[in-house]
């Protein structure tokens, strides 16, 4: 009876991990291995990576151009002291190294020059020549600016008119940054200021006179290409030095209350571009024109082409674009 009680209670052991066993088997099954009738859902989409078109519509709103560049300060070029005279330096009056002001003497040139001979005639009536007197003709070289002179000729020299005397140094200073000439799209007006900003030195402040220029070919060095440069003066009483590290942020052109699309939805960032519209997964996008203004990197503004409600494509697409003719460029027609 005893070896009878003890086979059944084995047997019954079995049986309950037999179920233990498939109970978690279900369990797993359950929470980690879906259906087949559900790994569709119910618009009969599978599930995976494919998430459909993603589209954007374009949106009202205000965008600041602004561009951020990093530059130094450096001194303001020094104007040269040109002799205005042919002759030899006789007097000076301003030594090397002192401070000057612009239209300030800074030495005299003089030159002898034979007068003319006269002619005339005795009582006898001989022709008698007298030799010309000798004429003493000079100029006064000045400061073409105010700042530190730095002079070079000497008492007694010999000067042309041309020659170089010295230069002066004004006590002024400019900061200069470069550009890229992909960043010129960015600057379609170029303003009369921008903010500069120095590490460790005062609050950020304005400088006038902003100017982009291209310097020409022989001011290349290194022959590294062509170099674009922006350069503002820094205000008098503003104090700095020569080297310092300085970011200079242009805004060059704000909107307000216009329509914007993310850039990664536009071909295109100056002037004219395209958009794509949705196909609803058939065939290729259709491309659309539109006028563009100013963008900040982030957003582009959407001129003409487009209203509020239209839909386009997230992302410009990256192959089969078949160009197509632009209306606001005549590219492609």
């Amino acid at each position: 009876m005893s070896t009878r009680k003890t086979k059944l209670s084995g047997f019954t052991a079995a049986i309950r991990f037999l179920l233990l066993v498939v109970i978690a088997v279900a369990l797993v099954k359950i929470a980690f291995i879906p259906d087949s009738a559900e790994a569709t859902d119910p618009d009969g989409l599978a599930p995976g990576g494919t998430f459909g078109e993603l589209t954007v519509v374009p949106e009202s709103g205000s965008i600041v151009n602004e561009l951020t560049l990093t530059g130094t300060v450096e001194s303001d070029a020094s104007s040269p002291v040109l002799s205005t005279f042919d002759g030899e330096v006789v007097a000076i009056y301003a030594a090397d190294g002192v401070a000057v002001n612009q239209g300030e003497r800074i030495l005299l040139i003089q030159r002898t020059e034979q007068g003319d001979d006269v002619v005339s005639v005795d009582e006898e009536g001989n022709e008698v020549v007298t030799p010309g007197k000798t004429i003493y003709k000079s100029e006064y070289v000045v400061a073409p600016a105010s700042g530190t002179l730095k002079l070079t000729a000497l008492m007694g020299q010999q000067f042309v008119i041309g020659d170089q005397l010295g230069t002066v140094q004004p006590a002024t200073y400019s900061a200069v940054a470069s550009l890229t000439a992909d960043q010129m799209y960015r600057i379609q007006d170029v303003p009369s200021k921008a903010t500069l900003t120095i590490t460790n030195g005062p609050a950020p402040f304005e400088c006038e006179g902003l100017l982009i220029s291209t310097p020409a070919a022989s001011d290349d060095q290194e022959g590294t290409g062509t170099t674009i440069q922006a350069s503002c003066a820094i205000p008098d009483g503003q104090k700095v030095f020569p080297g310092l590290q300085v970011t200079m942020s242009i805004v060059a052109g704000e909107v307000t209350d216009v329509l914007t699309l993310p850039v990664s939805a536009v071909e295109g960032r100056y002037a004219s571009g395209y958009v794509y519209l949705p196909t609803g997964g058939e065939g290729d996008a259709e491309k659309v024109a539109v006028k563009l203004g100013i963008t900040d990197g982030q957003r582009i503004h959407i001129i003409e082409g487009l209203t509020a409600e239209d839909e386009v494509l997230e992302f410009v697409p990256t192959e089969g674009n078949a160009m197509e003719c632009n209306e606001f460029t005549g590219e492609g027609c």
